[in-house]
């Protein structure tokens, strides 16, 4: 019987169901004892030749071996690299990248306003830490009702993690907030006061013109406005103030 390629490729479609590697394989194996009336399968028979083993990759070459004391000669040297950066910074007054930018104007008079003015010299932007009298500055906010209601407000422009607050009076004149509380919100319509243990906190201000009195909030708070409403004053309301960042909170409690 010639067994033709073809009819080899008929025989293995009707045995699919055996395991045979591949239909050349098989079929050359039918051709090659040429009698299909003995196929049987015999996978052990049919078993195709072997591929060829691809080319290896060449080999990376080995670390070298690492020690505990690298490893502890580089501890060493961030250790002191960090004690360096920390004698820098400690070096460095806190109002240099701690303060929010009151005192430096870096937030623009724009950013500042005020429920009210006393007059044209005493400006919302005028009641900035450290500011002094000038031809056309009092140095310092006063509104013009001296009452409760009034406020002092600052727009960070975005929303900031703020610490706390440092006020001063009056330059010059002994005049000064004694005590205060503080808003803060996303928005103007969001304002909320800072509590503490649930009720309003009410701050401690100045007793004098000039000494900067920090006061810390119970926590670092995120808002992007932020009031402080005068509660109480020795003889009329007049503000300076600057804010402090939240990071650098631990710093001052």
């Amino acid at each position: 019987m010639k067994i033709t390629f073809a009819f080899c490729v008929v025989i293995f479609l009707h045995l699919a169901s055996c395991h045979m590697p591949t239909v050349y394989e098989f079929c050359s194996h039918v051709v090659a004892n040429g009698d299909a009336g003995q196929l049987i399968c015999d996978s052990s028979q049919c078993q195709g030749s072997p591929g060829e083993i691809g080319p290896t990759g060449a080999k990376g070459q080995k670390g070298e071996q690492g020690t505990a004391e690298n490893l502890e000669e580089r501890i060493r040297e961030l250790e002191d690299s960090l004690t360096k950066t920390n004698q820098i910074i400690d070096a460095l007054p806190r109002s240099t990248y701690c303060y929010m930018g009151m005192r430096s104007r870096d937030i623009p008079d724009s950013a500042i306003t005020a429920s009210s003015i006393y007059d044209e010299y005493h400006q919302a932007y005028h009641g900035r830490l450290d500011n002094r009298a000038k031809t056309e500055d009092c140095g310092r906010w006063s509104p013009k009702n001296n009452q409760k209601g009034e406020w002092l407000q600052v727009d960070f422009g975005r929303s900031e993690l703020v610490g706390g607050i440092i006020t001063q009076g009056r330059d010059a004149v002994a005049q000064w907030v004694a005590s205060f509380t503080v808003s803060c919100g996303l928005s103007t319509s969001s304002l909320a006061t800072i509590q503490e243990s649930g009720v309003e906190k009410i701050f401690a201000g100045n007793s004098d013109v000039d000494t900067k009195v920090i006061n810390m909030f119970p926590k670092p708070i995120t808002c992007r406005f932020i009031r402080v409403h005068p509660q109480t004053w020795y003889i009329y309301i007049n503000m300076r103030v600057e804010f402090i960042k939240g990071v650098c909170y631990d710093l001052y409690i």
